[in-house]
């Protein structure tokens, strides 16, 4: 379902992660769908929120290889005031109506639906009250880029 979500996006695809997830993150399907969708052509944009910066970059995270290729239009931050920090889900959602939530981030239970565009906007704004308190990590920049 995640690949999917990622495959039928436009121009955005949000995800917040505890700690990008290696069961899901890691999979090659969703890595070719992400692939796809940043050398598309369409000015697409991904955006992440991480909870612990520092586990994908210990695990080696394949996204983060994927991402470092192509800095324009991956973008990452993570999650530091307290408040949102204990908010511990997590999700995957695009700018035409799909989305995969899951209540504790830690698990991969959770709903998923391809075209539910009113609570894709709920999760969007949710995401970028987050994001605008987040800090951006530097750290995942490649060669200065």
């Amino acid at each position: 379902m995640a690949t999917q979500i990622v495959a039928n996006a436009r121009r955005r695809v949000w995800i917040r992660s505890l700690d990008m997830e290696s069961w899901l993150f890691d999979h090659a399907d969703l890595l070719t769908a992400l692939r796809d969708f940043a050398t598309a052509g369409r000015d697409g944009q991904v955006l992440i929120l991480l909870h612990d910066a520092t586990a994908p970059q210990a695990a080696h995270a394949k996204l983060l290889e994927l991402a470092q290729r192509l800095p324009s239009v991956f973008q990452f931050r993570e999650v530091n005031d307290p408040v949102y920090r204990e908010d511990r889900s997590a999700m995957l959602a695009n700018d035409t109506g799909g989305y995969y939530t899951r209540t504790l981030g830690e698990r991969a239970e959770g709903i998923a639906c391809l075209d539910g565009r009113g609570r894709v906007r709920q999760l969007q704004q949710r995401f970028e009250e987050i994001w605008e308190r987040s800090r951006p990590i530097a750290e995942y920049r490649a060669l200065g880029i």
